[in-house]
């Protein structure tokens, strides 16, 4: 029945006298409601207003529907008795019997703000009633329940309480609205569900999981990802950082069995999101969460049979090298892609103490990831110069004269959140081997002079003949990505911000925590550069000898002189060396 031919029937419903004389009934009985002082009242008023629907209970069209719409919710509100909750739901299913489903269908709006809200907080007499309402009347309704469906599900979730005696019949009732309404749309609306609504996210999860057929993978079951997969990403991303432990279990558990790494249903900017959000949970130290997610990333859940299926189905490519971990070929680098995202990116509202204070985070995720050998260590280089680079960022920002003097009251009242910074960050670098920071700098040096050198001889090459200099960067390039290629994703940095960068952590790290650092560690990283320095500074630019020298005098000056058992006179001559070495280096710096 269309809306034009439900406005006519109404229209000649006005020339019937008798169906004038219900609108005066009806009128009388909603006056009723203006004189109610006390809950007794109202069933007093319902009770007028239901004796005038039943005595018209011929005439499908509810004269001033809108207004009985109205006091109808407010007879459902949560601070009233079940009773009139109970007389309520009574005048709804007299209404919903006189009107039909076509005209149920066109009303909806006007009885659902009173209905959908109610099993949230209804007693338990009330519920059986209110679930055999949407029985009787909603699900008949089919497709056209779809624009109110957002709302529907918001209401009959909470009915789905693990233990509780409503769970099967909410359980049960949710199917059919499925069945009816398209299993795509009818999980679109729930992802909305998750994602805009936290109370009910719990309840969600519990039906999704409970639905989804373990022995298949997502692919098989694509109805559940809905009709937009960027709305299921929001939810899953929302769901996993709720403030509730028991959604986010629910929710790793829900990404262990239908999100495994190695499927691949999601593009990889997509998963790249999910693990973005889902590597938070290691800031509650749960570990109950901490097990689901390092099941989630090791594949600890996965079968061999499953992985080699997704791979015959062409969902994960094939690896050059056999010997590769579930984590090393499926999840370290989106995890790296997610780490570095956190320390690079700048927390918005820089201007509140809360927001530097979450430049925090990483640094304490990592602390947790470095805890599990068969992560930490795997990921560690690749996300060290990020980790460097934010530290000296976020000491720029301190030091910045933009900052205004508001805020650097406010975080010099905070304990000093750079202060804090360098805490954890040499909490951090406390978990790592002495050598460890020094060895990886020398390293970068190493790339970073090569990488100056390459591109020198490639000029060089281009200068000679462009044949040939084409011939030898095209083979240059095939050796370093064939190199890239085979190992995990790395940074990269010139040699000026490698100089920035290592001055800045002599000025920070603890170097007087282990005594080799320097005695041992830094004159190695010092005879390292100085090597580099030899061997490439005929094509170094004059600015990058420079800043190296400088670094070579700073790094110098840290150096303590090893301590030997040959007597006074050799510990003299060493100081003496170093010494004389500190001074040609200063001339050379002139």
């Amino acid at each position: 029945m269309s809306a034009l031919s439900i406005l006519a029937e109404e229209c000649e419903l006005l020339n019937d006298s008798k169906y004038r004389s219900y609108i005066t009934q009806v009128e009388k009985a909603l006056k009723s409601f203006d004189s109610t002082s006390e809950w007794a009242d109202l069933i007093s008023a319902l009770g007028k207003l239901n004796k005038v629907l039943l005595a018209h209970v011929r005439y499908p069209v509810i004269p001033k529907r809108v207004t009985i719409g109205k006091r109808l919710a407010q007879c459902l509100h949560p601070a009233l008795p079940s009773g009139v909750h109970m007389k309520a739901l009574e005048t709804y299913d007299i209404i919903f019997k006189c009107i039909g489903t076509d005209r149920l269908a066109q009303d909806l709006f006007i009885y659902s703000a009173g209905l959908f809200p109610l099993l949230s907080y209804s007693a338990m007499n009330v519920k059986p009633v209110l679930l055999l309402i949407y029985e009787h009347h909603f699900v008949t309704l089919g497709r056209r329940i779809k624009p109110g469906l957002n709302g529907l599900l918001l209401g009959l979730l909470p009915g789905l309480e693990e233990g509780s005696e409503f769970y099967d019949q909410t359980d049960a009732l949710l199917l059919d609205f499925c069945e009816c309404t398209d299993p795509p749309y009818f999980y679109t609306c729930l992802w909305e569900c998750v994602h805009s609504c936290p109370s009910v996210r719990l309840a969600a999860i519990t039906f999704l999981m409970a639905h989804y057929n373990k022995k298949q993978t997502m692919e098989d079951q694509l109805h559940m990802v809905g009709l937009n997969i960027s709305l299921m990403i929001e939810a899953l991303c929302s769901a996993v950082q709720d403030s509730s432990v028991l959604v986010q279990r629910s929710m790793l558990d829900f990404l262990l069995v239908a999100f495994p790494l190695h499927n691949r249903q999601l593009t990889h900017a997509d998963m790249a999101r999910v693990v973005l959000a889902t590597i938070t949970v290691l800031l509650r130290r749960d570990m109950s969460l901490n097990r689901r997610f390092y099941a989630w990333l090791l594949g600890s859940n996965t079968t061999l049979v499953q992985v080699q299926e997704a791979r015959s189905k062409g969902d994960v490519s094939e690896s050059p090298s056999g010997e590769m971990t579930y984590f090393e070929r499926y999840s370290r680098d989106l995890l790296v892609q997610a780490l570095r995202q956190l320390l690079v990116e700048k927390p918005g509202g820089s201007d509140t103490v809360s927001a530097r204070s979450a430049v925090l985070k990483p640094f304490r995720i990592l602390i947790s990831l470095l805890d599990k050998p068969e992560i930490g260590p795997v990921i560690l280089e690749s996300v060290l110069l990020s980790i460097f680079r934010c530290l000296c960022r976020e000491y720029d920002i301190s030091k910045s004269s933009k900052v205004s003097a508001f805020v650097k009251q406010a975080l010099k009242k905070d304990d000093s959140y750079y202060e804090e910074l360098l805490k954890t960050a040499n909490l951090l670098f406390g978990t790592f081997e002495p050598y460890f920071i020094w060895d990886y700098a020398s390293r970068k040096f190493q790339e970073a002079c090569a990488g100056s050198h390459e591109g020198f001889v490639g000029n060089q090459e281009a200068c000679i003949g462009s044949q040939d200099g084409c011939a030898g960067s095209q083979r240059s390039l095939r050796k370093i990505s064939g190199s890239q290629s085979m190992s995990e994703p790395q940074e990269s940095a010139d040699i000026d911000e490698l100089c920035t960068l290592v001055a800045y952590l002599l000025d920070i790290v603890s170097l007087e925590t282990f005594s080799e650092t320097q005695t041992e560690h830094l004159p190695h990283l010092l005879c390292s550069l100085i090597t580099s320095l030899t061997r490439h500074c005929s094509h170094l630019p004059d600015a990058h000898i420079l800043r190296m020298l400088r670094l070579c005098s700073k790094i110098l000056s840290k150096v303590q002189p090893t301590v030997t058992v040959s007597g006074s006179h050799d510990h003299s001559a060493d100081t003496s060396c170093d010494a004389s070495m500190l001074e040609q280096v200063e001339v050379l710096t002139v």
